[in-house]
């Protein structure tokens, strides 16, 4: 297939003088002029990126992809926990990702600029094959423990560290500039779909087949994502781009976020608003078994109503554009899920819980999709790779959250641990809100 080359769009060029963008230009046709002003003009800006073929077919892969990813986090939490009865050991098990994710995003940008980039994709999406093959195999000879799980989630840190940045690229160089914020934003609502699908499917394959039939079920779908992938052009490094050494780039490229300070006010909060919510989603198996004494399968209806709510926001946040007080929206979500936590640990059943992940899910997409999309249009078309590292990175602190929760958790039970949580999260969310008034202001 022929390699992802320049088309001399002016629009592109236009943007960003340095690094001009490859825009491939919509191959269905626009909509119809007869639409109402009303609910179809919010749906055609909703949807806009879907629109170029070659984004539909990373998005479709990033979707299968990510659905199996899903099912793995959910069965990995539920193992975890049966085997060991420990709510520590599943936190660890569960923020085992975040160290690979964060010394590996020191290079997956810079590893992402200098390789071609499908195959990079696809690489990767093999190595996931090849983690959730294992893991079923193990489950069968009866030889798995939570030490080989954990294993698994570290393995899966460096997946993500390197994927997303090669990712971020690719969407610029196929949308352009202008509707970056859109395809961010719908690759935020297909996460959302999975996470609201794949976990509940995860949860009855679990109770039907097994966690090995499970882990199959990954690999399959990991399999399609690969083949989703072939479906694109090569993606070509930018053989003009300047050569440093590796640790030069990195530096490089932190000296430029500490420079645009609205740029690292949207990195700031959205890590420290990673670390303060990030310990729910990942704790939800062991919490919901717990408080609310759940099975599997409702553990997974609980996940699946986050992937409502945070499809929900996604799409909500896909639909805006410059000038629309993005930033205030992006503070508002921190608050949306200090008050959904808040009140999932101060009303311990299980129909609350489960209406409560709605306002939960609003509130990560305000997090992930408008923060990254925000990160990702504030930074010239040079340092997108590596700032996308930098997000990613923020996975990586996640475990100052989960442990804590975790341990709080055994001392204190789950209630208590995440309502102060959620306290914490509320008076950090006030702090940004009054002393960042350039980020509360940002379009």
């Amino acid at each position: 297939m022929a390699a992802f080359k320049p088309l001399g769009s002016s629009d592109a060029a236009a943007s960003d003088r340095k690094a001009p963008s490859v825009v491939v230009k919509p191959s269905v046709a626009a909509a119809p002029h007869g639409r109402s002003a009303g609910g179809d003009r919010f749906v055609g800006r909703a949807f806009e990126s879907l629109r170029n073929r070659h984004y539909r077919y990373l998005w479709l892969s990033m979707m299968t992809g990510m659905s199996g990813t899903q099912m793995q986090f959910l069965a990995r939490g539920i193992l975890t926990f049966e085997i060991t009865d420990s709510f520590v050991i599943t936190g660890l098990v569960a923020v085992g990702f975040a160290p690979a994710s964060l010394f590996g995003s020191l290079i997956g940008g810079t590893v992402a600029e200098r390789v071609e980039r499908r195959t990079l994709i696809q690489v990767l999406q093999a190595g996931q094959i090849v983690i959730a093959v294992a893991v079923a195999l193990m489950l069968i000879t009866d030889v798995l423990t939570w030490q080989y799980l954990l294993v698994a989630a570290v393995v899966q840190g460096l997946y993500f560290a390197f994927m997303m940045p090669a990712r971020q690229i690719m969407i610029q160089k196929i949308v352009g500039k202008e509707l970056l914020s859109n395809a961010v934003s719908l690759n935020s609502a297909a996460l959302s779909v999975t996470t609201m699908v794949a976990p509940a499917i995860g949860g009855v394959l679990y109770g039907l087949i097994g966690p090995e039939g499970v882990y199959l079920v990954v690999a399959g779908l990991n399999v399609v994502a690969v083949l989703f992938m072939t479906q694109l052009p090569r993606f070509e490094p930018d053989r003009d781009a300047p050569r440093r050494s590796i640790v030069s780039n990195v530096l490089e490229g932190f000296a430029y976020v500490r420079k645009y300070r609205e740029l690292l006010s949207v990195l700031m909060f959205a890590t420290v608003v990673m670390i303060l919510t990030m310990p729910f989603r990942m704790l939800l198996p062991a919490f919901a078994n717990d408080v609310y004494g759940a099975s599997p399968f409702e553990v997974g209806a609980l996940t699946a109503m986050t992937g409502v709510g945070s499809l929900m926001g996604a799409i909500g946040m896909a639909s805006l554009r410059r000038g629309q007080r993005r930033g205030a929206v992006l503070m508002v979500s921190a608050f949306i899920s200090a008050f959904a936590m808040a009140s999932a640990a101060g009303l311990p059943f299980y129909w609350a819980g489960l209406f409560l992940m709605l306002f939960v899910g609003v509130g990560e997409a305000g997090r992930f999709a408008l923060g990254q999309a925000l990160a990702m249009e504030l930074t010239d078309d040079e340092h997108r790779a590596r700032v996308a590292s930098m997000f990613e990175m923020t996975f990586g602190f996640t475990p100052l959250g989960i442990l804590g929760v975790a341990t709080a958790m055994e001392l204190f039970g789950a209630e208590a641990a995440i309502l102060g949580m959620s306290m914490v999260l509320l008076v950090m969310s006030s702090i940004f809100m009054l002393k960042m008034p350039k980020l509360r202001n940002l379009g």
